[in-house]
């Protein structure tokens, strides 16, 4: 009986300690709502010059859970004469420490605030109308009581077309699925992570021209004091057909993916770039599937372009030249309905700079390694040049294949019948074919099976 009512008494000084808890948040909000709106907006537009931000909000009712207030988001610039209202609907401020709304969405560690968010139907009946009578955009901002910071935005599909005047500048017809953006870090935002996810996106112009992309997916992570940046970006279909504007045959792309990481520390950069197409089509030609893999570590920041977003990267790299730089050509492939063209490479350099690259032909005493291979069957290579010039044509003739094939051999071996470095038959094959291999200990290269020491690789170039 003792032990039952501790156990009641336990549950009721938790009960009250949470609703004090939440209680004490919404004093905390209700206090810091407007510092903290005139702070967002001054940062935004401090960042920026193409708009002038205004939130701001009334109509505060607090409980003890949540607070209510209406916010009224704006944008001003000098093209408009009226200010283009981006929002002006109700919110609901949850209060933590574990607000319902956060723990039906997952997050399970203390929040304190938690902010939910959707236009109303009248705030704009006629989109309400447009998206099956709800709302077109909701979403959530939660904050943490470790300063971290959870943001989402989620549309539903919309079409939307040039009949109505207000879209009248698409001059077509849009199709929008479903949009879910999110972005979470901590409140400095220097360590942000940022991802979309784009259903469809469907544009068909008056004029015959369109732009499709289905099933986008983008995520970046960015460490700036670690000096980490990883993005990856997939799709399913990418088609672009713009022949009356800018005059190209219609291009299609099947499940592209593409995968690039930097990582900088006092010796160099680092990283990787992945690349893979399972399709390519170029008018009405298949041209293919392909995929390119490098991977690199110790680049020097000489190399690297000096544009803001890379500036917490080349901050970290020390001014002294890389002590050592590889990069590494894992894969580089292409397939087509004639073969496949292959290339790989690796490159170990000491000291390596834009000024090393310069001279690196006259001087190899800064290389420790050097592997090339390159495949390159005529064949696959007249394929390629063959659909290339003839876009629209639904197949390529005997004739035009023949012709494409030899062009490309005369002109390959016109071009480096003199040079050391290549051959033009393999296993029967022919083709453009090298491949090399270098190792400093030996001092010598290894050019497709042959024996030469430096002195005699760079006479050969030379002459």
């Amino acid at each position: 009986m003792k032990k039952s009512k501790l156990a009641v008494g336990v549950v009721a000084i938790l009960g009250l300690s949470y609703v004090g808890i939440a209680w004490h948040t919404g004093n905390v909000i209700e206090k810091e709502l407007d510092s903290s709106l005139k702070t967002v907006c001054q940062q935004m537009n401090s960042a920026q010059d193409l708009f002038e931000l205004q939130i701001t909000h009334d109509n505060d009712e607090k409980g003890i859970f949540s607070t209510k207030t209406h916010i009224k988001i704006s944008i001003n610039n000098d093209e408009v004469s009226e200010p283009i209202i981006i929002y002006d609907d109700d919110i609901i401020i949850h209060h933590g420490p574990f607000p319902l709304a956060a723990l039906k969405d997952g997050k399970l560690t203390p929040q304190q605030v938690w902010v939910e968010y959707q236009n109303s139907e009248q705030f704009n009946p006629a989109l309400w109308q447009r998206v099956g009578n709800q709302p077109f955009i909701k979403g959530h901002v939660g904050l943490s009581y470790f300063d971290n910071l959870d943001f989402n935005l989620l549309t539903q599909p919309i079409s939307l077309a040039e009949t109505d005047q207000v879209y009248k500048i698409l001059q077509g017809k849009l199709d929008l699925g479903t949009i879910d953006y999110r972005v979470s870090g901590n409140i400095k935002f220097d360590k942000p992570s940022m991802s979309i996810k784009v259903s469809k996106f469907d544009y068909q112009r008056n004029d015959g021209d369109s732009l499709l992309i289905s099933n986008l997916n983008s995520v970046n992570d960015i460490d700036y004091p670690k000096a980490y940046i990883d993005t990856q970006t997939s799709f399913d279909d990418f088609n672009l057909n713009f022949k009356s504007n800018i005059n190209t045959p219609e291009i299609t792309i099947k499940n592209l993916t593409w995968h690039y990481k930097l990582e900088a520390n006092s010796k160099g950069l680092d990283g990787l770039i992945n690349l893979n197409v399972d399709a390519f089509n170029y008018g009405n030609q298949e041209m293919g599937n392909g995929a390119i893999n490098v991977n690199f570590e110790g680049i020097d920041k000489s190399f690297l372009p000096h544009r803001s977003a890379l500036q917490p990267l080349i901050a970290k790299i020390d001014n002294n030249t890389s002590p050592n730089t590889k990069i590494d050509f894992k894969k580089v492939h292409w397939h087509n309905s004639e073969g496949d063209i292959n290339f790989n490479a690796l490159i170990d350099v000491s000291n390596f700079n834009q000024i090393t690259a310069l001279t690196m032909g006259s001087n190899l005493s800064k290389l420790n390694k050097f592997n090339f291979k390159l495949e390159a069957p005529y064949k696959v290579l007249g394929r390629f040049i063959a659909q290339f010039v003839n876009p629209e044509n639904e197949n390529i003739s005997d004739e035009e294949f023949k012709t494409a094939v030899q062009n490309v051999q005369d002109i390959i071996e016109m071009t480096l019948y003199k040079s050391p470095l290549f051959i033009f038959k393999k296993d029967e094959v022919d083709g453009l074919f090298s491949e090399m291999e270098f190792l400093k200990g030996s001092g010598q290269f290894t050019i497709n099976g042959k024996k030469m020491n430096s002195d005699e690789l760079l006479n050969n170039l030379v002459h």
